[in-house]
């Protein structure tokens, strides 16, 4: 049975899509003069999409939300603060174990907001800081 949710590999199609956003995303920031120091960090079922150091020394911990259609609503949307709950979780547990002071080290938590307008064009929205 072939279902339009599936790829190649038993891969979702939304798990694909979302991997080309991070793809991007990361591209995106390495452009701005970011260091990307990991992606896909995990800890259980909670993820963070880019781990990423700017030029100024700060730590982010940035989610990445990738559209392919306007009808669930802006892709930065998708980021409640559960969500935001949960990438605090899993970062208090990254710095823990990389040995980084939380004190000692400036952090900062952002989204990248990917949405597809057409095949070729996206629009790239960066908040660069979600929590004041």
């Amino acid at each position: 049975m072939n279902t339009d949710n599936k790829i190649t590999g038993g891969k979702s199609l939304n798990k694909s899509k979302g991997d080309k956003g991070e793809i991007i995303a990361a591209e995106f920031l390495q452009k701005i003069g970011y260091k990307i120091i990991r992606t896909k960090f995990r800890r259980g079922r909670c993820e963070i999409d880019i781990i990423a150091e700017s030029e100024n020394g700060v730590l982010n911990f940035i989610e990445v939300k990738t559209r392919f259609e306007s009808k669930f609503g802006k892709p930065y949307e998708a980021v409640d603060r559960n969500k935001l709950k949960k990438i605090i979780e899993v970062s208090d547990f990254f710095l823990m174990n990389s040995g980084i002071d939380r004190e000692k080290k400036f952090i900062n938590y952002g989204i990248v907001s990917i949405e597809y307008i057409e095949r070729s064009s996206i629009k790239l929205i960066f908040f660069e800081n979600i929590i004041d």
